[in-house]
């Protein structure tokens, strides 16, 4: 009995030590952006990155899409290689790596798909100091429920204390949702806009992004003080997701056969918005094919 005592006092005691070793981590880094969201978060979470480094803030990234990476200060890419399982314990680890180098900022995508664990990431994790919440698509509804009412409640949950939040999301209903949980929190939701973004401006990417995710990030580079020129210089030089959506050429007997790689794009709404991207930038191709590539258990979140 003993025994079990001191051993339930010691997990106490090292639990309280290393949680308020964490707070002690995590506010020594002042701007501190946690991304939610359906679709894009990878994506977002390289370009904020981007344009605050290139506006002279030191930031760190980190995002968990095609690939989970750590992005440092100077934009070079670690893999994250793990050992266990995916856990959220993992956000705490990253913070730990981060401090070492002392960013005056980070970015991380949010890992979480379970509502309350999504909770977690940003109340006990993150506390960050901006809210980004991409999109609500229709997606991961046994997690988190079958209407996109639900999803946004449980996307939500990431809605910062005291702090804004940005969000390409445009549906009223959705958007509702979102200043409805964050008044009781003392935030702010605002909703930016692709039409803030020019054709001209998408032609400097070296592949197809897209214009809602850069005018996300614009926003938010520029809430936190970096000029739009600069901090769009600084995403489109930028390294992609490896998800990102490229197109491949080949060319033969004077034609030439265009492939474009959008399987990032794993839900129906968002792969219909893939098309219709595509169709807008070559609208003079011929015979279209469609290639559909997903897991034998995923078939329904992807049709």
């Amino acid at each position: 009995m003993l025994v079990i005592v001191l051993l339930v006092t010691f997990m106490i005691v090292y639990g309280t030590v290393e949680y308020v070793t964490h707070r002690k981590r995590v506010h020594s880094i002042p701007i501190r952006v946690h991304v939610n969201g359906t679709r894009g978060k990878s994506s977002v979470t390289r370009l904020i990155a981007a344009g605050l480094r290139a506006g002279g803030i030191r930031t760190m990234a980190k995002v968990t899409g095609t690939k989970p990476r750590i992005i440092n200060q100077h934009g070079l890419e670690v893999p994250i290689i793990r050992l266990t399982p995916v856990n959220i314990i993992e956000q705490i680890k990253v913070f730990r790596f981060f401090a070492r180098f002392r960013p005056k900022a980070i970015v991380m995508e949010c890992m979480a798909v379970q509502p309350s664990y999504q909770w977690i990431c940003e109340h006990r994790f993150l506390h960050s100091t901006l809210g980004v919440m991409t999109n609500v698509r229709l997606d991961h509804t046994i997690e988190m429920g079958h209407s996109l009412e639900m999803i946004a409640n449980s996307l939500a949950n990431t809605i910062p204390v005291c702090a804004p939040m940005y969000t390409a999301e445009t549906n009223p209903k959705l958007t509702t949702i979102l200043e409805d949980r964050a008044r009781p929190l003392e935030s702010e939701i605002h909703i930016t806009s692709e039409d803030d973004v020019s054709i001209e401006d998408m032609r400097r990417f070296s592949y197809i992004e897209h214009p809602a995710n850069v005018a996300l990030s614009l926003a938010v580079c520029r809430h936190l003080g970096v000029q739009r020129e600069t901090a769009l210089a600084g995403m489109a030089q930028a390294l992609p997701d490896p998800g990102a959506l490229r197109v491949f050429t080949v060319t033969r007997d004077g034609k030439s056969l265009h492939f474009l790689n959008g399987m990032a794009a794993n839900d129906a709404e968002s792969t219909l918005m893939t098309w219709n991207r595509v169709i807008e930038l070559y609208p003079n191709v011929g015979r279209k094919i469609v290639m559909l590539n997903t897991r034998a258990d995923r078939f329904d979140r992807s049709v």
